[in-house]
């Protein structure tokens, strides 16, 4: 009962801001961020609304019409309130789509990097195969982004700087890090500043040089790099300790190639690198060293044996 009431109260709100009937600071200090975010985000979808041409606007009477014959006893307050959770399942699903938003996707390809300059002069360097997501309208006063794959940040000083990921959220105020966030790998590398990183089993707080990583479930384990900087933005992955599963996803996101790994044991340990700009030495430089045979069985495809 207590969070339909509470469900009432924020339709309340919302209902009363949308008629200006409550100023949006009134509002923002009755609801969370995250509503006052998402209610901005709708109102500005109620005006392009407005502005669709006769067929659209045909297709919103009718709704207006059914909504109405159906509650007509409803306040008008609630009707309009109604009426604009009818246009918002228009808008989430149609109108942001077609019109676009305000959300900003980068991603890279295979063998790429790419470096990115945000709104507030932070960069952004991605490595391959990797994408990042953010809301450039609210970036002023919520600096967050979504990260798939592996970036090296470098964050100017300002409010707290939050990077998301399925396997946890990194956050700084002004710093120099690396993350790597695949399916079952996760790995955050501070080279400058502090750094906070949470995951749904554990927190931790790095400083320069310190290091956390966790691999496929197990706890996540400390440590400590010598680097200035992550090896991959200058042409080279580098890893230290890592089952070699991992070294052979990053050989085929750089070369867009595939391996056949039936035969070998995706466990094993590999400290060491490889370059970036050549195949032949990568493949040498990871697999002999690890008395693994690799022969191309099909063109681009790879098998790997013992």
């Amino acid at each position: 009962m207590e969070s339909q009431k509470s469900n009432i109260d924020k339709d309340t709100f919302l209902a009363q801001w949308l008629e200006g009937e409550r100023s949006d600071m009134e509002l923002k200090n009755l609801v969370s961020d995250d509503d006052f975010n998402a209610y901005k985000k709708l109102k500005k979808g109620i005006e392009v609304a407005e502005q669709l041409d006769a067929p659209i606007n045909l297709s919103y009477d009718k709704i207006q019409k059914r909504i109405s014959t159906k509650q007509p006893k409803v306040r008008s307050l609630y009707k309009t309130w109604t009426i604009g959770i009818a246009a918002s399942l228009i808008l989430l699903f149609g109108l942001f789509s077609l019109f676009g938003n305000d959300n900003v996707i980068i991603e890279t390809g295979f063998g790429e990097n790419k470096t990115i300059a945000l709104l507030d002069g932070s960069e952004v360097i991605l490595n391959s195969k990797s994408k990042i997501t953010y809301d450039k309208s609210d970036w002023t006063t919520n600096r967050e982004l979504i990260l798939e794959g592996e970036a090296y940040f470098k964050v100017q000083k300002g409010n707290t700087f939050t990077v998301k990921t399925a396997n946890g959220s990194v956050s700084v105020l002004g710093t120099q890090f690396n993350v790597n966030s695949t399916s079952d790998f996760f790995d955050v590398v501070c080279y400058e500043g502090k750094v906070s990183v949470k995951t749904n089993a554990s927190e931790h707080l790095l400083l320069p040089t310190n290091s956390v990583r966790k691999i496929n479930g197990f706890p996540s384990e400390n440590s400590v790099t010598q680097l200035i900087q992550p090896t991959w933005i200058t042409g080279e992955s580098t890893f230290k300790s890592v089952p070699i599963k991992y070294v052979i996803s990053a050989l085929e996101e750089q070369y867009n190639i595939t391996f056949n790994t039936e035969s070998i044991d995706g466990s094993v340990l590999f400290s060491g690198s490889f370059p970036h700009n050549n195949l032949n030495v990568a493949l040498k430089t990871v697999f002999e060293t690890m008395d693994i045979k690799f022969s191309e069985k099909e063109k681009r495809n790879i098998k790997l044996r013992y």
